[in-house]
């Protein structure tokens, strides 16, 4: 099924202001089993802050997210509580390890909207970089 895809996130780096993301995307959302699959795109506009070409896959089912990434950025990760995640982060400037500490999680299933919201401790090459917190919502057309 088609809709819209809403990830409000803020990441914090120490003392300083939170890092707020806000985005909307078309999507497509497919279903097995218990577990939803919304894929979606980025597309390099030509802005300065732009980070290419990214085809972005969210998997989210009974007490698990994963959240993946493949083009110029690519990255995979996994929250479910307890779990500590290590993974490569593979960027046009190299390769760097990455570690997700699941803080929180909560899910919510619904005919209207498919949501999650996950807390979790970002490190890069065993440094602490961010505590961070994404809320994800996927409402059907």
């Amino acid at each position: 099924m088609e809709g819209t895809l809403k990830i409000l996130g803020a990441h914090i780096h120490g003392e300083g202001k939170p890092e707020i993301i806000k985005t909307e995307h078309k999507a497509l959302c497919s279903k097995e089993g218990l577990t939803y699959i919304i894929t979606y795109s980025d597309t390099d506009t030509g802005s300065d802050n732009s980070s290419g070409n990214i085809e972005h896959k969210l998997i989210i089912g009974e007490g698990f997210l994963r959240m993946s990434q493949t083009g110029d950025i690519t990255s995979d990760l996994h929250f479910k509580l307890g779990e500590i995640w290590n993974t490569d982060y593979q960027t046009p400037y190299g390769l760097m390890k990455m570690t997700a500490i699941t803080r929180h999680l909560m899910l919510e299933f619904g005919p209207k909207k498919i949501s999650a919201h996950v807390q979790y401790e970002l490190q890069m090459d065993g440094e602490k970089v961010s505590d961070s917190k994404v809320r994800i919502s996927f409402i059907p057309d």
